[in-house]
C-alpha cells in the first residue's frame, strides 16, 4: 500500500468575517505555517436579493440606491479582506485576498480549481433542522463538490445536540 504525504502549497481559506470564520482561519494560518503555503483569503459576496415588484408597494424601488448599497457592502468586505491578509503578511506569511460576488459554494470551488489550490478551509455554522433546509450549508456544498481536499471547522462552542435529546 502506497502511503500519501500530504502537501499544502496553496490554501484557500474562505470567510464570511464570522466567529466561525475566524476560527477556520486559524487553522489555515497554522497549516500554511507548517507547510510553508500560501493563503488565499476568500470572501463571496452574493448579490442583494431581486425585489419583487407589486402593486401594493408601486414602482418605488430605487435601483441605483440598490446598486449603491451593494457596492458599499462590497467595499466593506475588501477593507476586513485587506485587514485580515495585512495581518498574515505581517506574521511572515504569503497571503493574498480575493473578493468574488456569486453563490458561495460556487465561488469558492471556482477559485480552488482556478488557483490550483491543495486545501480549502471553511468554517461551519453548525445549522441543523428548518434553518439547514432554508439556508442551506456551505460548507456542505464545497465537501460534495471540491476537487480537492477540504477541512471544515466548527467553532469549540457549537456543541452538537443529538435531535432525541431533550
Amino acid at each position: 500500500m502506497v502511503r500519501i504525504v500530504p502537501t499544502f502549497t496553496k490554501i484557500i481559506a474562505a470567510t464570511d468575517f464570522s466567529e466561525d470564520s475566524e476560527r477556520a482561519l486559524e487553522y489555515a494560518e497554522e497549516l500554511a505555517r507548517r507547510f510553508g503555503a500560501e493563503i488565499t483569503v476568500v470572501h463571496v459576496d452574493q448579490p442583494l436579493a431581486p425585489v419583487m415588484m407589486s402593486p401594493d408597494f408601486g414602482a418605488g424601488v430605487d435601483v441605483g440606491a440598490m446598486s449603491h448599497i451593494a457596492e458599499e457592502q462590497r467595499l466593506l468586505a475588501q477593507r476586513e479582506l485587506d485587514k485580515i491578509v495585512g495581518r498574515l503578511r505581517d506574521s511572515g506569511l504569503k497571503a493574498r485576498s480575493l473578493l468574488r460576488v456569486g453563490s458561495p459554494f460556487l465561488e469558492i470551488i471556482n477559485t480552488a480549481q482556478s488557483e490550483g489550490a491543495d486545501l480549502i478551509v471553511l468554517g461551519t455554522h453548525g445549522r441543523t433542522g428548518l434553518a439547514h433546509v432554508l439556508m442551506g450549508s456551505v460548507a456542505e456544498r464545497v465537501v460534495q463538490k471540491a476537487g480537492c481536499p477540504v477541512l471544515t471547522i466548527r467553532h469549540p462552542s457549537r456543541k452538537f445536540k443529538h435531535p432525541l435529546d431533550k
